[in-house]
């Protein structure tokens, strides 16, 4: 029997069964109990403390999530100093003449590949299938082009914004673009230019996390450099579209809700913990298919469908890699790369 979709409206894991769904669900309902009652405690104070960190950690309820967030970033202070910007760049963008001047590295039109990706954007989620959320997400997307004209339009955007749309939605429907919209432009400054036409900064960060997984899972790199195949070719993905499409949607809300208080170190933390947890898999792997195949999969493999749990051992698990530590990594990288 096919289980419902999720709160989200993602497929459950091929490996739940009812028994497993029941269990996990319950498990989550007491979780969510508790977790409101913390963050009813805090009465909208959101200033940053050793108690907000801790529960940022344990994941932000859904019904705080998009306030949260606002405070904790840039995106709310930015969107009250810049107000009706948003309305202004996405009627810009109605216009035919800064349509038609809106143009990608090849010199293709970027709302013409904005489009052709929003179909590719959870063709599987119902709520891809509405006009009115694809109608949000090209108006975002089209609007960070102009207000961003350095970054422009790169795939896995729309991913983000797809993912901030579900994240912030109110129980009756009614979506918040103008509050995604400066939800991205805080999580791009978050990041180490991921999205610049010359990825320098993504590349390196790449070449960090192989470190990483060497020093971290010695055996396990072992294993996976014998293929012959770099991390890089699987790792890209993760970092430019945020774990999106790689970790069951509540999870990666949970990662973020930790990216957007914490920095982008969260990410190294996260890619590191993905081969901790799968490296008694990936030492059983055959051949470079075999590892292509276990990357593809991950997302239904269910062992991070808790993100509760999933959460508490990655920061168990990597403690070492503060921020700091990992700022140096990437100098030394840099460095290396320049030589």
């Amino acid at each position: 029997m096919k289980l419902e979709k999720e709160e989200y409206g993602f497929d459950w894991p091929p490996s739940f069964d009812k028994d497993q769904h029941w269990r996990y669900t319950h498990k989550r309902k007491l979780t969510d109990l508790e977790r409101v009652a913390e963050w009813d405690a805090l009465n909208g104070n959101y200033e940053r403390s050793e108690t907000l960190k801790k529960l940022v950690r344990k994941g932000i309820p859904r019904q705080y999530r998009v306030d949260v967030w606002l405070s904790i970033s840039s995106a709310g202070q930015n969107m009250q100093e810049n107000k009706g910007l948003y309305n202004d760049l996405t009627a810009q963008c109605a216009q035919k003449d800064t349509v038609s001047n809106m143009k990608d590295t090849s010199g293709e039109c970027v709302i013409d590949v904005i489009k052709r990706d929003l179909l590719r954007t959870f063709p599987e989620n119902p709520s891809f299938k509405e006009p009115i959320m694809l109608n949000n997400m090209q108006d975002i997307l089209a609007a960070f082009c102009l207000y961003r004209p350095e970054i422009g339009y790169c795939q896995g955007l729309n991913f983000i914004v797809g993912t901030l749309l579900l994240a912030t939605q109110r129980k009756d429907g009614e979506l918040l673009p103008e509050e995604c919209f400066w939800l991205l432009v805080a999580l791009v400054d978050i990041l180490p230019d991921y999205h610049s036409n010359k990825m320098t900064c993504l590349n390196n960060d790449c070449l960090v996390h192989n470190d990483l997984i060497r020093k971290t899972v010695p055996q396990t790199h072992s294993v996976v450099s014998l293929f012959g195949l770099p991390l890089q070719m699987f790792v890209t993905k993760w970092f430019v579209c945020l774990f999106v499409d790689v970790l069951p949607f509540h999870t990666v809300l949970h990662v973020w809700d930790t990216l957007f208080y914490e920095g982008n170190k969260i990410l190294f933390r996260v890619a590191v913990y993905q081969f901790v947890l799968h490296k008694k898999e990936l030492k059983k792997l055959q051949d470079p298919s075999g590892l292509a195949m276990f990357f593809r999969n991950l997302f239904w493999d269910g062992k991070a469908w808790d993100d509760f749990e999933y959460m508490r051992k990655v920061f168990k698990k990597t403690r070492k890699m503060r921020r700091k530590y990992i700022e140096h990594k990437r100098m030394t990288k840099a460095s290396e790369t320049e030589v």
